[in-house]
């Protein structure tokens, strides 16, 4: 099957979701909206999508982690480009046997520092937005943290030799930092 060039953002019913695809909009990206409630967990859901991202999330939902744990799965397995916003850096580290931990509200513009090469920031300070009540603990061997801040050692994750990112912030409520994110996870999916 041919894939059709473009990314499969999954809703997992974010309040940032409109920031998300007028970012994507805005970087003239293909790309498809899903609910995750419409994904079916045994289904090949990225087959034909050059990149997925996986939005945050509101609440805490069974379903909503089955299918997003399935799509960090199959991304890993087929080497499809991942990245992962807040829950869904959360979920990939916990997909890979990495841990989360309750942190109480952290909300508002936050420094980040970026120090580690990646494909998605520059190394230095970024100016992000944050809005979590978990953020990650632990990150298992295949896994690392290319970025923090004050409140949290994992602000941006990636893995070791696959193309799967998270970050715990959100680029798209964020300046042109998270925009400049999304615009090279947008170029990395078009391979």
């Amino acid at each position: 099957m041919s894939r059709k060039r473009m990314l499969l953002v999954v809703d997992n019913l974010s309040s940032f979701m409109p920031n998300l695809i007028r970012s994507l909009s805005m970087l003239d990206a293909r790309y498809v909206v899903r609910k995750y409630s419409e994904l079916a967990p045994h289904i090949d859901v990225i087959g034909e999508y050059d990149g997925i991202i996986l939005s945050g999330r509101r609440s805490n939902e069974r379903r909503m982690n089955v299918v997003n744990m399935h799509i960090v799965d199959a991304a890993y397995r087929e080497d499809r480009p991942l990245l992962g916003i807040c829950y869904g850096a959360e979920i990939i580290a916990l997909a890979m046997h990495g841990t989360i931990r309750k942190v109480g509200k952290v909300v508002g513009e936050v420094e980040v520092y970026v120090d580690e090469d990646n494909p998605i920031a520059d190394n230095g300070r970024m100016m992000v937005y944050e809005s979590h009540d978990y953020s990650i603990a632990t990150l298992p061997s295949v896994l690392k943290s290319v970025a923090y801040s004050r409140s949290c050692s994992n602000e941006i994750i990636m893995h070791i030799n696959k193309p799967i990112f998270g970050t715990q912030f959100h680029p798209e409520a964020s300046n042109a930092h998270g925009l400049d994110l999304l615009r090279r996870f947008v170029m990395l999916a078009r391979g």
